[in-house]
């Protein structure tokens, strides 16, 4: 995954293992079939339905990608947030129509949210990984665009 920063371009990498289907051109064929299905569905809904869009959507990320949990967050005016859609399983506690104060959300995770609207957590339990930098950059680097930086401890 490639994002541009102000001083360079940062470039995610996730391990994979040669025997992973997902990751054979079968694997990429078959995604590539769920994709085209999910964007037809997607384009059949019709406009000015907001719910029904994200209820679709979330529907259509667990079946693509199989998490246990996938929501969409809505930022009101104010400030607090809402889970407006939700599909988990079954065994999971249920989050939809939990309203959340302004404060529950951090300033710097409500940009992040806002600047990149998708936000992957895979293994929230996973351990945070080395990052290797440049060192000819002159500052650190920002993962304010990078989709696989760790989530926060709240998560686990």
């Amino acid at each position: 995954i490639l994002h541009r920063i102000d001083v360079a371009l940062v470039i995610d990498f996730e391990p994979i293992s040669p025997s992973d289907v997902s990751t054979s051109s079968m694997g990429a064929l078959q995604s590539y079939k769920l994709a085209a299905k999910a964007i037809s569905r997607l384009q059949s809904i019709p406009s000015g339905n907001i719910g029904l869009l994200c209820d679709m959507i979330v529907q259509e990320v667990r079946e693509l990608l199989g998490y246990d949990r996938v929501m969409a967050y809505k930022f009101h005016h104010d400030e607090h947030g809402e889970v407006i859609s939700e599909i988990r399983r079954s065994d999971l506690e249920p989050y939809l129509g939990l309203h959340y104060p302004a404060t529950d959300i951090p300033q710097a995770s409500r940009f992040l949210f806002l600047r990149n609207r998708v936000r992957m957590i895979c293994d929230c339990c996973a351990p945070p990984v080395t990052v290797i930098q440049d060192k000819r950059l002159p500052r650190d680097l920002s993962f304010c665009g990078s989709t696989l930086r760790a989530p926060h401890g709240c998560h686990a």
